[in-house]
């Protein structure tokens, strides 16, 4: 009779720590899924989408810059654009900086919650508020040039690197979390052997 009733007890002591640990395991396994599903969207809806324009923007700026003001060796501040030049100018800013920010911006201020951290970084303040300027200085275009294009100035190379940065770093944890996933997949027990 004792050793029924120890028996029996064990059983459902055994019962109960399975029991337990599959609930554990399954919380552990919703919690990281959750992040990958955060992570994902993270990359997919802003990080990556805002790394292409960044990317893009950057070598169209580049090559404007090295085309038509580093060949006059001067600060463009400091002197008037020709009408030629301001044309150019003109289009540039019309045809791809200023939809291009404006589409940034857009994804920036439409997908907010997946910033990483708790707050928006003043880097990407400093972007949108530059993008926004566009919309000014295009309704009212008077020949201003590149020094003088938009109110609030670029934030420049601190902008590529923070998205880069970012990028890298959720690329990083996508595939921690996609190769923690496998181990703990391999580490479970199949159908066929339980």
């Amino acid at each position: 009779m004792i050793t029924t009733t120890v028996t029996a007890c064990t059983s459902i002591l055994i019962a109960v720590m399975v029991c337990w640990l599959n609930h554990e395991g399954e919380i552990r396994r919703s919690l990281r899924k959750a992040r990958f599903d955060r992570v994902n969207s993270q990359l997919q809806d802003l990080y990556g989408p805002l790394l292409g324009l960044t990317e893009i923007n950057e070598k169209a700026w580049i090559e404007y810059h090295r085309s038509y003001i580093l060949p006059l060796r001067v600060d463009r501040s400091e002197i008037a654009l020709s009408t030629s030049e301001e044309e150019q100018w003109r289009s540039w800013v019309e045809v791809m900086f200023a939809p291009t920010a404006r589409k940034m911006r857009d994804i920036i201020t439409t997908r907010a919650d997946l910033i990483i951290g708790g707050e928006m970084p003043p880097v990407v303040l400093e972007f949108c508020a530059h993008a926004a300027t566009y919309d000014v200085l295009l309704a009212n275009w008077d020949g201003a040039g590149p020094a003088k294009s938009t109110l609030i100035r670029h934030p420049g190379s601190r902008f590529l690197s923070y998205v880069r940065e970012s990028y890298c770093s959720l690329k990083a944890e996508q595939d921690f979390l996609l190769e923690e996933t496998r181990e703990a997949d391999r580490a479970r027990p199949t159908q066929a052997t339980r």
